[in-house]
């Protein structure tokens, strides 16, 4: 029995009392000669009657005169529907919230309230959003006017199923692609797409959950989080693995490795890494070298010479033992020494070989095969990450094309779970060029337009434009891009669309035409609903207008509350994060006309450095780009950091940057 079947008309209008009770003036008891009845009622008869609309009633509160709206999803399972219906209808000319970001995401309900307990005790928990929009009556007119057009042309519409459910490895490759591409909305949207879905364990949930804490570099949380003893005692993938162990690695070893000091490191990793013993078993070659340090580290506490033999082999074949500190390196030595009488090495336990006999997948070709043929130890492949240990995609560029490019729809389709993989193994420093625009085709082919594809597709374009193509290649690939824009392009997908162009304008042009054209054919959308931009897309389009001679006009709203109006920030120091110094370069540049106060640091640096450290500590908010940043500096700047306002870009470019920082900055100071 689902929700709908369980709301009965008795216990929608007792919810409805308690809606209208204590701490609601919108309609007090529903009395029917209120004033304003009329205007409630129209809410309150959907709400009641035969249909599966969402709820939706008006809440205000005459004491402090906040007025908000609260939809309430009688299916979890619509709530990615329902949330997009909220945008189509009032969008972000009336809602205060980053409709980019993954999009409206239900809101966490206080159950001390007695209005929002109501709510819970009929719908549970992350099944309502409560939108508010700008104080004044216009606004709250159109936000109320909004919603109820949108609850009457949803019960007349046409009887159909309206729900479409992608299948759960469809979202899970997204998931991964999001990740890699540095999409930290799009997967959190992802995630709970996930768990609304169902299909998955609670374990594989916890799985994904961890390894985007991880990619994010939140150490302590992936530490803290529930059930991590339990999670690692059932031999979890490899990259789950990883994760908690590159956690233990920042918050228990860093810093006492780097002083010298190897009694604070063994107890540090006696107090934070209980979970760690459960992971000496298995296969270490995919491991990094921060985590092969945990592992050895722990060997010498527990005084188990078999598995620090095998770690020590391990970092030797993967060339990691220079990575290693000596400290502990020398301490894994002494114990295999001093073992070494009485242990048989033939007797050392070995990596346990597949008993498939099937062709071994050992590299990218073999990979992208399996997947065409819908081999599971392909899925294999991709889920404990054996690609880490592969030589660069590069070196087989042409081939994996033209492969991907000669396949069926349906396999080609399959091989779209590789994508995320592609990206995290290509990094910065091996582009791939012809794989990754036969994976941008493979995104137009299957329309693939999601906030996580979109992510992977901005990802590829700069994996395709960073090898210097030749005129006519980068001609293709900006046509490839372009082909379906109207189909994507619009205001509340601004930062993404100001990514694209950013990224367009900062790799080398062999065909400026082809550059204008495409840029023209991004930026005229948004052109043409300037008004709807907030202040920070506004300010780097016009920015982005100017620098490609495109002759836009960008006009700000004007209106109270309107998108454009500009927010006066207090003095703060502001620590901007990635890899990428001409995003920071850029996004630094508008900060500094948006929010002169602001003091802005930035850092591109690869590893924890004693600069890092300082910026870190000095930061009164901090923004992060996670792209190709894992196991490096996120987890560092994690631990060091004295302020709770984090923000993450939800992209690689200038564009999604600036927006996280302007995003970061205003919530700082809401709550300061």
């Amino acid at each position: 029995m689902n929700q709908t079947t369980s709301w009965t008309t008795d216990r929608i209008q007792a919810f409805l009392h308690r809606f209208f009770g204590e701490g609601n003036d919108a309609w007090p008891k529903m009395d029917p000669k209120h004033s304003w009845t009329a205007r409630t009622e129209p809410f309150v008869k959907i709400a009641l009657g035969d249909n599966d609309a969402p709820i939706v009633l008006p809440r205000w509160v005459a004491e402090n005169q906040s007025y908000s709206m609260y939809a309430i999803v009688r299916d979890p399972a619509d709530v990615g529907k329902t949330a997009e219906l909220i945008e189509a209808f009032a969008g972000p000319t009336y809602i205060y919230c980053n409709m980019e970001r993954g999009g409206l995401r239900p809101t966490l309900l206080n159950r001390d309230d007695p209005v929002e307990r109501a709510v819970i005790d009929l719908a549970g928990e992350r099944s309502t959003f409560r939108l508010t929009t700008g104080e004044s009556d216009k606004y709250r007119q159109g936000l109320t006017d909004a919603l109820l057009l949108m609850q009457q042309t949803y019960v007349r519409r046409p009887p159909r199923l309206w729900r479409v459910v992608k299948p759960v490895g469809r979202l899970i490759a997204e998931f991964d692609a999001a990740l890699a591409a540095g999409g930290e909305a799009a997967s959190l949207d992802l995630l709970e797409q996930l768990a609304a879905a169902g299909g998955l364990t609670a374990t594989n949930l916890a799985h994904l959950k961890l390894k985007r804490l991880d990619r994010l570099g939140a150490s302590t949380k992936v530490l803290e989080f529930p059930a991590l003893q339990d999670v690692a005692r059932q031999d979890p993938p490899a990259p789950v693995k990883a994760a908690i162990l590159n956690a233990v690695y920042t918050v228990a070893l860093e810093e006492p490795l780097a002083a010298r000091n190897l009694e604070a490191a063994k107890s540090n990793l006696i107090t934070h890494g209980r979970a760690v013993p459960e992971l000496l078993a298995g296969d270490p070659r995919s491991y990094g070298p921060q985590a092969m340090t945990v592992l050895l580290l722990a060997c010498v506490i527990l005084k188990n010479a078999e598995a620090a033999r095998r770690f020590v082999t391990a970092a030797e074949d993967l060339d990691q033992t220079p990575e290693i500190p000596t400290l502990v390196l020398n301490e894994g030595n002494a114990l295999i020494a001093q073992a070494s009488d009485d242990l048989d090495a033939s007797t050392v336990a070995q990596p346990a070989e597949s008993a498939d006999t099937a062709t071994p997948i050992n590299d990218w070709p073999a990979l992208f095969f399996a997947l065409a043929e819908g081999d599971s130890a392909a899925k294999d492949a991709l889920d404990e990450e054996q690609w880490a240990l592969w030589p660069t995609p590069a070196e087989h560029d042409g081939n994996l094309a033209e492969f991907l490019d000669g396949l069926s729809d349906g396999a080609a389709r399959e091989l779209w779970r590789a994508v995320g993989s592609f990206i995290d193994a290509v990094g910065y420093d091996d582009p791939a060029p012809e794989c990754a625009h036969a994976f941008i085709r493979n995104a137009v082919l299957f329309s693939r337009y999601s906030p996580g594809d979109l992510a992977a597709l901005q990802a590829l374009m700069e994996i395709a434009l960073r090898a210097a193509p030749s005129a006519e290649r980068y001609r293709e690939i900006l046509k490839d891009i372009g082909s379906e824009t109207e189909r994507w392009v619009a205001p509340e997908r601004a930062s993404v669309v100001l990514d694209f162009v950013d990224r367009l304008f900062l790799a080398a042009c062999p065909e400026p035409e082809a550059r204008t054209s495409l840029c023209s054919q991004l930026l005229g959308p948004l052109s043409a609903h300037s008004r709807r931009l907030n202040e920070a897309d506004l300010a780097f389009a016009r920015r982005l207008s100017d620098d490609l001679g495109i002759d836009f006009s960008w006009a700000a709203a004007d209106e109270e509350g309107g998108a454009g109006q500009g927010v006066e920030f207090p003095s703060a120091t502001l620590l901007l994060y990635s890899l990428d110094e001409a995003v920071l370069t850029r996004c630094t540049e508008e900060l500094k006309r948006l929010a002169p106060a602001v003091k802005v640091l930035t850092a591109y640096d690869h590893v924890g450095t004693p600069q890092l450290r300082q910026k870190t500590r000095s930061a009164d908010v901090i923004v992060v780009a996670t792209r190709c940043a894992k196991h490096a500096a996120t987890g560092f700047i994690d631990q060091n950091k004295t302020t709770k306002h984090v923000g993450y870009a939800n992209g690689s470019g200038s564009a999604s940057l600036l927006r996280a920082a302007i995003d970061t900055l205003r919530l700082a100071t809401a709550e300061a």
